[in-house]
């Protein structure tokens, strides 16, 4: 049989070999890039190499198959149908008797019942102790011989010995290739290092001490080695003089890889050796640094067009910027859908184009409560490949650094002077093109968009920073005191377009004075020098600023104020109720804090984008239940995670935006009702143009700032690691390029797209007839395998979890995921079927399961939304609560 690596052309006649090939090659990057099975039909990947080792010996030998599912437990108190041990099957029950619910004893001929989990436990020991599987009750376990083998295995013949992964070298096929060996072990000690300076974050000085004491322990350990040897050989050959033993000694060292190349004198042994040989041997594209005319100031900017060389020229990458999104149906699914991109003459031609999307951002890297506050904060300028589907954008290695400087530099020298090299880049790119090896061919390209906050895509356009001024949009010439009995959807504002834009620069240019009524200060630096970018529709709004950091924690605080002063519930009622609800899956990790007590006076209850979501989605579950219907103030907060709801979904309809601009109108008129006194802020006003917009951009969460201000943890946790603040732009544009160069020197950029760690055998007999039927259609042997999650293009699902598959009178219906089932190269999802009610009080559905559960099949292609959503038990009910609105 001809074993084939998965990420090169390598074959070799036995699987032992393929392992050792993977770790010789491929093995300095696990963790980053997960290691996948070896057998072309198994989609398990793993961490480490014992994890897949072990998983070769449990799954893909002769030895494990007589024993694999071979007896099935039925529990009596629920659907729990598995092949496994009497002790799993004991477990299992245990975790009823802690819910208090009454067991039976399993056992034939025994009546013991009892809902004590001690008591049980003391039944069994004093009853049952010698007792084994074949003495349960009939209702409880079914055997069942395999009449053929479960998938994934490797059979051999019987009369062959079993496969060993651990292949030892053999020294004729090795000497042949010495050199290429030893060259492949360096580049590995080298990425090992690289892996420890750009992921890890540890220092040079660090790292440089490692090194040294690692050299002296093996020479203080000499002797012992020395005494080893010298016993071995004795052994053999008798007794051998002490010079044939240092000899042995010696050419044993000398040849010690890590020695070799770190010791004094090699090429890994000083900083700058190690440096010289990453920049000669990994991808680095290295910062360039600008000193600023008549000043000491300092920028850094990493040569745009030398990354987008590097970048392409890797087969990972440029296989997926080549690969076309699917045309699904009508609708706006991606930016491509968006006018923005179809008006654009360059990036619409037939060949391919490289569409950059920037974003923009001020953060800070010291504490920003101690003395060095704002001293160090810094501007960055990231890009990514818009070419690529959003499942690949949305890893933080994928967003490439352009600039980095200090915010004080650019206030002093404006965007102009530091833009300067980036914007000649993107200016040869539009008219020129960057030459792709791989292609044979120059790729034209240009940017697409700027993704910023306001405040930010407000100065780099030229607009004013201030929001309080009278023109304070920049999508249309809306005047701050209009907005508040004036709707967008009206047209009562005229839109900014490129003409009248351009006309107004060139006004405030020759006038100054006019600034304030256009609401211009200047041009954009982009739109001035590129010929198919423009400020009007370069500047995508911002949902997580706009609102999950703007007008959702302004809102929630003033509802929250009127709710507690009609004694609906007190502040203590809510934040018991925060703090003790039961978060599961991805809510677990974004759970909100509890409200501070002088919220009120702030007018705001504080939180990052990710809490404020949750605890809007998840409000109706926590308080809802003291809330009468029909109360203005709870419409007020029901309508505005309406409004969130459809704001941030992934796909939409030419209907759907409809339905979100009647939201917004909707929510607009009973806020003001409700709150008459309260001034509405511009971020209401941003909020109106998100139905036009959404035509302009696609979804809005495909162009927001959510992901690109997850790359600031990666430079404040360098800072925080190296303590070094001399040239800081410098030093972390050095750590983030070495970051990149190692993952492009990984076997894949990007994570497979499927992801399994853990799977176990089950009989298909166990599953209900339907279920039954459909897994013998797919598979005809006796067991399939049952992962307990999996993660498929980044998004992780696992039992209980609720997916939305087909509608029902407009509704979308919904199933609970009970198994897992992999089958080859397939994931299939076990369902229990859920009846659904939507309660428009809550803006949730209720769900229930038949006294009888029933199951059915559910592939991913299925699916409503791949986002999967909890169930929580709330006041005797099971309820879910949408993330993203459904489009049926």
């Amino acid at each position: 049989m001809q074993w084939t690596c998965k990420y090169c052309t390598f074959c070799a006649e036995k699987r032992g070999y393929l392992l050792k090939h993977y770790r010789l090659k491929h093995g300095c990057h696990t963790r980053i890039s997960p290691l996948p099975c070896l057998h072309k039909e198994c989609l398990c990947t793993f961490k480490s190499f014992n994890a897949l080792k072990v998983h070769l010996s449990t799954w893909h030998t002769q030895k494990d198959l007589g024993n694999v599912g071979e007896t099935a437990f039925h529990c009596q108190l629920c659907d729990f149908v598995e092949p496994c041990t009497d002790a799993d099957f004991f477990t299992h029950l245990r975790r009823h008797l802690k819910l208090k619910q009454k067991v039976s004893c399993p056992y034939q001929g025994c009546n013991f019942q009892s809902n004590v989990y001690s008591t049980f436990n003391a039944h069994k020991s004093k009853e049952h102790q010698d007792h084994n599987n074949m003495a349960f009750k009939p209702e409880i376990v079914s055997h069942n011989e395999l009449e053929e083998p479960p998938p994934h295995t490797n059979i051999q013949p019987e009369d062959s010995a079993p496969e060993t992964d651990e292949v030892e070298f053999e020294v004729t096929e090795l000497s042949e290739d010495v050199e290429n060996l030893e060259s492949q072990l360096e580049h590995n000690v080298a990425a090992l290092f690289l892996k420890m300076k750009s992921i890890l974050n540890i220092s040079e000085n660090a790292l440089q001490e490692v090194i040294e004491q690692i050299n002296q322990i093996y020479v203080l350990s000499q002797p012992l080695l020395h005494t080893s040897v010298k016993k071995i050989l004795n052994q053999h050959c008798g007794d051998v003089e002490d010079s044939l033993v240092s000899e042995i000694v010696k050419v044993f060292t000398e040849n010690n890889v890590f020695l070799k190349f770190t010791s004094t004198g090699g090429s890994l042994s000083t900083t700058s050796k190690r440096t010289s040989y990453i920049s000669k041997e990994f991808s680095v594209v290295t910062p360039v640094e600008f000193v600023l005319k008549d000043d000491k100031q300092t920028f850094v900017y990493i040569p745009v067009l030398k990354m987008l060389q590097t970048l392409l020229n890797n087969g990972d990458i440029l296989d997926k910027a080549m690969s076309p999104e699917p045309n699904l149906s009508q609708g706006y699914r991606s930016h491509r859908d968006g006018s923005r991109f179809k008006d654009n003459s360059l990036l619409t031609e037939e060949e391919f184009r490289i569409a950059l999307c920037l974003y923009i951002d001020d953060f800070e890297v010291a504490n920003p409560l101690g003395t060095s506050r704002k001293k160090h904060k810094l501007c960055a300028i990231y890009w990514v490949l818009g070419n690529l589907h959003p499942k690949y954008r949305s890893s933080l290695h994928s967003i490439q650094l352009a600039l980095l400087c200090k915010v004080s530099s650019l206030k002093d020298h404006g965007y102009g002077e530091i833009l300067r090299p980036l914007i000649q880049d993107l200016v040869f790119l539009e008219q020129q093109g960057v030459y792709v090896e791989q292609l044979g061919a120059s790729i034209k390209g240009t940017v697409l968009f700027v993704a910023a906050d306001n405040l930010a895509a407000h100065s780099l356009g030229g607009f004013f920073e201030s929001f309080t001024v009278s023109q304070m949009c920049r999508f249309c010439m809306a005047k701050r005191e209009e907005i508040q009995h004036k709707e967008v959807r009206t047209g009562s504002f005229p839109s900014r377009t490129k003409e009248n834009h351009d006309r107004q620069v060139q006004d405030v240019l020759q006038d100054p004075t006019m600034a304030q009524q256009y609401g211009v200060k200047r041009s954009c630096p982009l739109s001035k020098s590129l010929e198919h970018f423009h400020v009007v529709n370069g500047y995508p709004p911002d949902l997580l600023h706009d609102l999950l950091e703007g007008v959702v924690p302004a809102e929630l605080a003033l509802c929250l104020k009127a709710l507690i002063s009609k004694g609906y519930f007190s502040l203590e009622i809510l934040n018991v109720a925060i703090k003790q609800f039961p978060y599961t899956f991805s809510d677990r990790t974004n759970q909100p804090q509890i409200i501070a007590k002088n919220f009120a006076s702030k007018a705001t209850i504080g939180g990052n984008g990710h809490e404020n979501w949750t605890l809007l989605r998840l409000l109706p579950l926590l308080i809802g239940h003291h809330i009468p219907e029909g109360d203005e103030t709870w419409e007020v907060l029901m309508n505005l995670k309406d409004v969130v709801e459809l704001s941030v979904s992934a796909s939409f309809s030419e209907e759907s935006v409809c339905f979100l601009d009647c939201k917004i109108a909707e929510h607009r008129d009973i806020f003001q009702k409700v709150f008459p006194n309260e001034k509405l802020r511009p971020k209401h006003h941003y909020i109106e143009h998100y139905p036009q917009l959404i035509q302009t951009f696609g979804p809005l969460c495909d162009v927001w700032t959510m992901r690109f201000e997850g790359k600031h943890k990666f430079f404040k946790k360098v800072v925080r690691h190296i303590h070094n603040f001399k040239n800081i732009p410098l030093t972390l544009a050095l750590r983030h390029q070495h970051m990149i160069a190692f993952h492009l020197a990984a076997t894949s950029f990007f994570k497979p797209s499927v992801e399994i760690n853990k799977v176990k055998s089950v009989m298909v007999a166990s599953f209900p007839e339907n279920v039954k039927n459909r897994l013998h259609l797919r598979n005809n042997q006796n067991t399939v395998l049952v992962a307990a999650s999996v993660c498929i293009d980044g998004i992780k699902y696992s039992a209980n979890m609720v997916i939305s598959v087909g509608s029902c009178s407009g509704l979308p219906d919904f199933r609970q995921i009970a198994k897992i089932v992999v089958i080859n190269t397939d994931i299939i999802f076990v369902c229990r079927l859920m009846k659904s009610w939507y309660n428009e009080h809550l803006r949730a559905y209720e769900l229930c399961s038949s006294h009888l559960p029933t199951f059915s099949v559910t592939q991913l292609s299925e699916l409503n939304d791949v986002f999967p959503i909890s169930l929580y038990r709330v006041v005797d009910k099971q309820l879910v609560t949408l993330k993203r609105h459904i489009l049926c």
